[in-house]
């Protein structure tokens, strides 16, 4: 069952409960409860791999070079693997 968050409107106290939607239309028929929505923001994080490194890129204003999005370090997406091999193979023939 979901958890619900609820404000007193008398006591300015939040709190949490968990119940159907069908009890929450019922609790919610009380004039000194209202409900309290809340954002969850959350951060996705590779470790500086090749998402964190596109959004530092997306944020930036400055356009360098074609302007194209190039990982660095050790975030190197499939396409650049495939492309490395290409070249290490062209090269040892």
């Amino acid at each position: 069952m979901p958890l619900y968050t609820f404000r007193n409107k008398d006591t300015r106290e939040e709190y949490d409960k968990v119940m159907s939607y069908e009890e929450l239309q019922e609790y919610l028929k009380q004039e000194s409860i209202e409900q309290v929505f809340k954002i969850n923001i959350y951060r996705y994080s590779d470790n500086n791999g090749a998402k964190d490194q596109f959004t530092e890129w997306a944020k930036d204003s400055n356009v360098n070079g074609n302007g194209g999005f190039k990982t660095y370090g050790k975030a190197i997406t499939d396409y650049d693997r495939k492309q490395n091999d290409k070249k290490k193979n062209k090269n040892k023939s």
